[in-house]
């Protein structure tokens, strides 16, 4: 899934109401449509971004593999008006681009055009979301390359630690089905009438988030967006219940003979964005596994002798499941010296926070990025759409270089004390040639046998 707080980053929308400054405003078109325009001055292209709310995702009765070709085919396979071996090239002529992406929570559409192009972006795009043709031929040529990415993806042992972590949080549930996409026959069951099912119920004009950014004014964006949804049809009310999660520490071990090393992961839960801390969250997990200046880069460095290092990041399964985890590769033999040091290593950090002189030293590059993404219609707009998705108020004026002044070595250790997991809460995870390479952990041949690891 994709790393929701890195999006989160890039907030910037500045509001005013000078007309050569960027301002964020929450407008109505003229269709009755709600969004939020971000007026970007000398801004190129305009920017549309879109999220769709969904269920599918956690539904019993739902092919989990359909949504990630749908969202391929319905951009890819025609539409009303537009064959489909013509729109590439219009896109290209037009120097417009257009995707539609899944998460488990909303399927998300992307639309960027430079303004004098955008009234013909907007047509092509509305009649794909509209009335795509869903061509047979392009649907299996789209399914065939899903199953094969899928077969070499799931052959690497870390993904198959991962698929483990997934049973062993979630069990077997839609969301995990849909996260992982198994079992692969989802794929080579899945029809043009299973896309076809969930496009009706999707892609629809209500209950949808959406933000539009550029040089653009209130009357051009409202008609933008009215002729964007033209056409397409209302949904009812869809709740979507998050299904419930088991993170209790574990140490497991995917045995794989046949991999040529071993991994190590440690995966934690995390509070929702919604709560805040985000910018404490970003410099924490940097300082904890991001680059050679890292702690556990200089861990593994320094205690093991090792050439290589281990990452930190933050992921989520839903907006509400989100997870630190942190590893990487490991030699084989020395596994188990890695887990009990990498774990003490975290121990450390969360009780002293970051090295001394660490927030300082990323300050200079946020603000230096900010300003990029207060001019750049993509980056405001996603940062936007994230802020809405997460219940945030897109139209709030969010200084980044004041956010990040109130941040503070004091914040940081709060952040660890109050929001970070302790080291004894983590899953531990290795997947190994060895099957004895980790002590005390439950031994698997296959990620789904986790659930019996208690």
């Amino acid at each position: 899934m994709k790393h929701f707080a890195v999006a989160m980053i890039a907030i910037l929308v500045l509001t005013g109401c000078s007309d050569d400054a960027p301002s964020s405003n929450t407008e109505t078109s003229p269709g009755g449509i709600d969004y939020v325009r971000l007026y970007i001055p000398e801004a190129e292209v305009v920017a549309i971004q879109i999220a769709w709310p969904t269920d599918w995702p956690l539904r019993e009765d739902a092919n989990q593999a359909v949504p990630y070709i749908g969202a391929d085919l319905i951009l890819a396979g025609g539409a009303d008006g537009f064959p489909a071996s013509e729109v590439v090239e219009m896109f290209a002529d037009l120097q417009v681009t257009g995707r539609l992406s899944v998460t488990s929570d909303n399927v998300q559409g992307r639309l960027v055009a430079p303004k004098e192009n955008l009234d013909k972006a907007v047509e092509i795009a509305n009649a794909h979301l509209r009335a795509p043709l869903l061509e047979q031929g392009w649907f299996e040529g789209i399914q065939q390359s899903f199953a094969a990415n899928m077969a070499e993806a799931s052959a690497v042992p870390a993904h198959q630690g991962f698929a483990a972590v997934r049973w062993a949080v979630l069990g077997d549930v839609p969301l995990r089905r849909a996260l992982s996409v198994d079992p692969p026959e989802q794929i080579t069951s899945a029809t043009p009438e299973d896309v076809a099912s969930w496009h009706r119920e999707t892609i629809v004009r209500n209950d949808t988030k959406i933000v539009i950014a550029g040089a653009i004014d209130a009357e051009e964006a409202g008609a933008a967006i009215d002729d964007l949804f033209a056409g397409l049809p209302a949904a009812g009310a869809r709740v979507a219940k998050t299904p419930s999660t088991d993170f209790t520490p574990r140490r497991i071990l995917l045995h794989v003979p046949e991999a040529n090393t071993s991994t190590l992961s440690f995966v934690a839960p995390m509070p929702p964005m919604r709560d805040g801390g985000e910018l404490e969250d970003i410099i924490l997990v940097s300082a904890l596994g991001e680059g050679k200046n890292s702690v556990l880069f200089e861990t593994v460095r320094t205690q093991l002798r090792a050439t290589y290092g281990l990452s930190a990041h933050l992921d989520a399964y839903t907006r509400d499941i989100r997870l630190l985890y942190f590893g990487g590769e490991v030699e084989t033999p020395k596994l188990a010296q890695a887990a009990t040091i990498v774990q003490e290593a975290y121990a450390s950090f969360r009780e002293v926070g970051p090295p001394q002189g660490f927030l300082e030293s990323l300050k200079g590059p946020f603000v230096a990025q900010s300003k990029k993404t207060a001019a750049d219609p993509v980056a405001a707009s996603t940062s936007a759409l994230m802020a809405l998705l997460d219940d945030q108020d897109a139209s709030v004026a969010l200084d980044l270089a004041s956010a990040l002044d109130r941040v503070t070595s004091e914040t940081l250790r709060q952040r660890l004390a109050n929001a970070f997991p302790t080291a004894q809460e983590f899953i531990i995870v290795a997947v190994s040639p060895d099957a004895d390479a980790l002590p005390n952990a439950c031994v698997i041949s296959k990620p789904r046998d986790v659930i019996d690891c208690r």
